[in-house]
């Protein structure tokens, strides 16, 4: 079947590049939307747009768009500010960014009659229900979200996302709404807790004596490879009967503490630096790992990567992306 055009905002960013690069591969026309003030324009993008198919469009989704495309089949957007330190150093400019970005996409995307918008929102939504433990694991779509009377400036982020879910679901435009939960592998920045540590360890690898901390040690999270999102993110997208409706992205068959994740990583990179357990970093949830049965009703189960599988993708990649640095 030929899917004709499609948009990716945030494409040079981490899950928006291995989505354009695997959709690249079919009969697709791909449009790559990003300002790089978060993506790369590094090798890998450099390569995906030399196919004919692939164009890329560096533009600021904080104004109004005027590119000019024929109708597009999906626009997926994951144009927006993410990270918890961008996000807590600039809260208020970060929640305008998010909400801004996504209304004039909107409005760009109400001249067409068949387009589906994907919006990719976060896990983050669900992060007060966890700290008031209103919530059962693992989590299900259908919980309601709640915002707390006191807030932290990392809250933006959630914030931000709870607002641009319902802002789709008003502006009664085809849609879906993804909610992914610890995507990780390689070329996703050094701002994830993965790569984080990966470095860290890496670089305290021949010396006994260094130490790196292990920040919320005990928490626990379910990790999803790329690979394994990008094909859950492609099977409910590309299914026309499947709209207007909010689905989790992940894996939940392999939850891990931070702190046993950094054994793990250790024993993978053959570091001597010895692991101290560190404060719990605030906000952070106690626990993060989402129910897939609708997800997985509806893709019918694929295939997931093993976690141990994942890691030795991810580090391997980072270890030579350090060296060549």
């Amino acid at each position: 079947m030929l899917y004709k055009n499609i948009i990716i905002t945030g494409g040079a960013g981490f899950i928006g590049y291995h989505l354009a690069k695997k959709l690249s591969t079919k009969n697709n026309k791909i449009y790559i939307l990003d300002n790089l003030s978060r993506g790369k324009f590094d090798n890998n993008l450099k390569k995906l747009i030399k196919y004919k198919n692939v164009k890329f469009i560096k533009t600021d989704l904080r104004k109004k768009i005027k590119i000019k495309i024929s109708e597009p089949k999906y626009i997926f957007h994951l144009a927006g500010t993410v990270g918890v330190k961008n996000i807590s150093d600039s809260p208020y400019k970060s929640f305008i960014n998010n909400i801004t970005t996504l209304k004039n996409v909107l409005d760009f995307c109400n001249k067409f009659k068949k387009s589906k918008i994907i919006l990719f929102s976060t896990s983050e939504v669900y992060s007060p229900l966890i700290k008031k433990n209103k919530v059962k694991f693992p989590i299900k779509e259908n919980n309601d979200v709640i915002l707390e009377s006191e807030i932290i400036n990392r809250d933006a982020y959630f914030i931000s996302k709870v607002f641009n879910e319902k802002l789709t679901q008003f502006s009664k435009l085809r849609h879906l709404i993804l909610r992914p939960h610890n995507i990780f592998g390689p070329r996703m920045g050094y701002s994830h807790v993965i790569p984080e540590l990966t470095k860290k360890i890496f670089m305290n690898k021949d010396s006994k004596s260094s130490r790196t901390i292990i920040f919320s040690p005990n928490h626990k999270r379910a990790f999803c490879y790329i690979d394994d999102a990008v094909n859950q993110i492609i099977k409910l997208s590309f299914k026309n009967n499947i709209k207007n409706t909010t689905f989790n992205i992940g894996n939940m068959s392999e939850e891990i503490r931070m702190f046993d994740l950094a054994k793990t990583l250790k024993e993978k990179i053959k570091s001597k630096t010895k692991l101290i357990k560190g404060k719990i970093t605030e906000g952070s949830p106690k626990r993060r790992v989402p129910d897939m049965s609708k997800t997985f009703r509806t893709t019918k189960k694929l295939k997931l990567t093993k976690l141990s599988e994942g890691l030795d993708k991810t580090v391997n990649w980072y270890l030579n992306d350090i060296k060549s640095m």
